[in-house]
This record gives structure tokens, sequence and C-alpha cells, in this order.
């Protein structure tokens, strides 16, 4: 059996002495999309934000490419490739959306060869190169998405952890979105965290659902979207 591109092992954390993650197991295989689903509260960030060393773990392994990476901080994590686009999208609301750009470069892989990574963004999202003078607090929450997941691919990342990248988007703004993500599908391997089951689990391969901090159920996207309790739960069917 091929090696996953990530693999969790018994993976615990929280906030300080707030237990939010109770011992994951997980896999993302290394390509397509990966789905993280699960309600509000259920601990979808809170794991983002360990796999990308923002948050320490407190128990369990973490392996990327085959190597254990539990102990890395999160810039050691971006080197190596894996790359977070938070929820809330956290751009720097008074740098430019260049400036924003160009820090997604900062590390030492993607530093220099930073223009063709500025290139790529902007042939993907062209509204960025039209507002790429404009502070980045001056855009709409659809184009502020579009900077952050910019930011992103000039980090030059083999993983993309796509934290609630609708929220707060507008229906078509959402559609967009997912459309996007099947195209960044094609060159990188995505883990995404999201409320809106029924279109997630349509661009995914393979889905976990998380309750409580726990694993409650993990298979083939499309045979999830089949499962009675996914379909009563989240998709009101």
């Amino acid at each position: 059996m091929t090696e996953p591109l990530l693999r969790i092992e018994s993976l615990a954390g929280g906030y300080g002495a707030t237990r939010i993650l109770h011992g994951i197991d997980l896999s993302v295989g290394s390509d397509g999309v990966t789905a993280l689903l699960g309600a509000n509260g259920a601990g979808k960030t809170t794991l983002m934000k360990t796999l990308a060393g923002v948050l320490p773990s407190t128990g369990g392994r973490i392996f990327f490419r085959g190597e254990e990476i539990t102990g890395r901080n999160a810039a050691e994590r971006v080197l190596a490739g894996i790359v977070l686009v938070p929820e809330g999208r956290l751009v720097f609301p008074e740098l430019s959306v260049h400036e924003n750009l160009r820090l997604g470069a900062v590390n030492r892989r993607a530093r220099a060869g930073w223009r063709g990574a500025l290139d790529e963004v902007n042939a993907i999202f062209p509204k960025l190169l039209e507002r790429r003078h404009q502070a980045a607090a001056t855009l709409s929450g659809g184009e502020q998405q579009m900077l952050a997941i910019g930011r992103g691919l000039m980090a030059r990342p083999t993983l993309m952890l796509l934290d609630e990248p609708t929220l707060g988007l507008s229906p078509m703004m959402a559609h967009q979105m997912f459309d996007l993500i099947r195209t960044l599908s094609a060159s990188i391997t995505l883990l995404v965290a999201e409320q809106d089951v029924r279109r997630t689990l349509d661009v995914a391969r393979r889905a976990y659902v998380i309750e409580n901090g726990r694993v409650a159920l993990e298979g083939d996207a499309g045979e999830l979207a089949e499962d009675p309790k996914i379909r009563q739960a989240y998709l009101g069917l």
C-alpha cells in the first residue's frame, strides 16, 4: 500500500488545559481532496491548527511524507510543504494585495521562485492582479478569500489545509470556491474543513466526520454521501 502523504496517529491537543482533540487517527492520500466534516465546535479548526503547528499537540504523532514532524514548529512545517489557509482568511488588512502575496513566499524553499509563483497566482485570480495596489481591508469577502488562498499558494505547498473556505461568502462566491478547489486539486493535495457537507463530499475522494474531537465516521466520500447517518444529520434527507 502506498504511504499516505499525511498520517496522524492518536493525535490529542487543544488550548492550554482545555482538551479538544481526543485521539484522532486520519490519513490524507497523495492527491485530490480529503474532506473534514463536522458541526461547529467539533474540533475541525483545532485539528487544522495542530497539523499546521500553530497549536502544539499533547499526544499522538504526525507523519508527513513518511517522516515524523510531530515536534516541528509552524515555520518548519511550511518549509516541509504544509500550508494552512485559516478560517476567517486573516489577511494583513493594511498591507496591499501584492505585499500580502509576497509574504506568502518568505520560506527559503519558495523565496527564490516568488515571481513565477506570483504569475501563477495572478493567472488563477486575475482580480488580485487588478487589485494589487489596494489595501487588503478594502477587498470584498470573496476577494479576501482569494487573497488568502493565493498567499498560501505562494509558499509552494504540497499539502494545503483549507479551513472553512466558504465561510461568510455569498452563494455565488461559495460555488466558485468549490470550482476552485476542484482546479487546485489537480496539482496539490487538499485537506478541506467545511460545513457545506453536500458540496464538499462532491469534490472529495475521502472524508472524515469529526464529533467532539473524535473521528465518528470515515470512508469514501461518495459512500459517505449515501450513508443514512450523514444524510439525516448533515444533508437533511
